[in-house]
């Protein structure tokens, strides 16, 4: 038998009310329009405009975000079943039941103690292919959204707000500056206490709802960033109920910088309300690339 939990991610960071002035929406059957006043790191006010596919918005909105436990259990018991099946000497049993998937495993005793051996890394393959499959990740021992993979699926869709961010930007630098405090801009959404906490919103339904925690607004971040500059190195790095990001960016002298897979990150702390501006993390974490888990983002 076996279970996982969910790492749950959005431990908000203490600052000052949202620095996002203005916040409007208009839609109609073919997009949804919108616009945006902010302040950035250094109080210049910011503008934005831009437009998304009504059908991806709303597709967005509609997705499931939380482990579909139940889906993913009968997919592994399914696997471990048709595995079983090709098994000589032995038969195997294969049950969901509390929360996981229960092997059992009789016939000639020395042959179903390696069956059953045998089926723990069937099972651990069929999870891992189902999670890939579905848009999470292992993280630790827990099971997490694959923020990593999402950032980089999310690029072509964000492309339009990319671009509108980039119009005012004169190089790369100011155009990552301008979409981190973007980001950070929109009002934080913490975690509920009761009920259906979706936690993790996905990209085009946080710019919808205005709203986001953590790990969505890093997504956001990383996805844009992807969108406009796809050679960048992008990073998110896990700490204790919080995520941030790394941009492969020239850094500066006064950037705070970490190293993962060969490459000098900047960091970037797209979460809010705080104004941290690009190189400067939360003094809590300052040292997130050393001591938290960081993930590559997928080319």
């Amino acid at each position: 038998m076996f279970g996982w939990m969910t790492l749950l991610l959005g431990a908000a960071l203490a600052a000052p009310a949202s620095s996002q002035k203005h916040f409007e929406v208009e839609k109609d059957e073919q997009s949804w329009a919108f616009s945006y006043r902010w302040k950035d790191a250094a109080g210049e006010k910011q503008t934005v405009k831009f437009s998304l596919p009504t059908d991806a918005v709303e597709a967005d909105r509609d997705e499931v975000t939380w482990l579909q436990r139940k889906e993913m259990n009968t997919a592994v018991a399914q696997d471990v079943r048709k595995w079983g099946k090709s098994q000589k000497g032995v038969k195997v049993k294969v049950n969901v039941e509390n929360g996981g998937v229960r092997t059992q495993v009789s016939g000639d005793r020395s042959k179903a103690k390696a069956a059953l051996k045998a089926s723990e890394g069937v099972r651990d393959a069929a999870v891992d292919a189902w999670l890939s499959d579905n848009g999470f990740t292992r993280l630790g021992k827990n099971i997490s959204f694959d923020h990593a993979g999402l950032a980089a699926s999310y690029a072509d869709e964000l492309a339009p707000v990319a671009a509108a961010l980039r119009a005012d930007a004169p190089d790369d630098r100011v155009f990552v500056e301008r979409a981190l405090s973007f980001v950070q801009s929109i009002p934080y959404e913490a975690r509920k206490k009761k009920g259906g906490d979706p936690g993790y919103r996905r990209p085009l339904a946080l710019l919808s709802r205005n709203r986001g925690d953590c790990d969505s607004k890093s997504v956001l971040f990383l996805a844009m960033v992807r969108a406009e500059l796809p050679e960048v190195p992008l990073s998110v790095i896990y700490v204790p109920e919080h995520a941030l990001t790394g941009v492969g960016l020239e850094a500066t002298s006064t950037d705070r910088t970490f190293k993962a897979d060969g490459v000098t990150f900047v960091y970037a702390e797209p979460v809010g309300p705080a104004l941290h501006p690009l190189g400067e993390p939360a003094d809590a974490n300052k040292k997130a690339g050393k001591k938290g888990e960081v993930r590559i983002v997928p080319r």
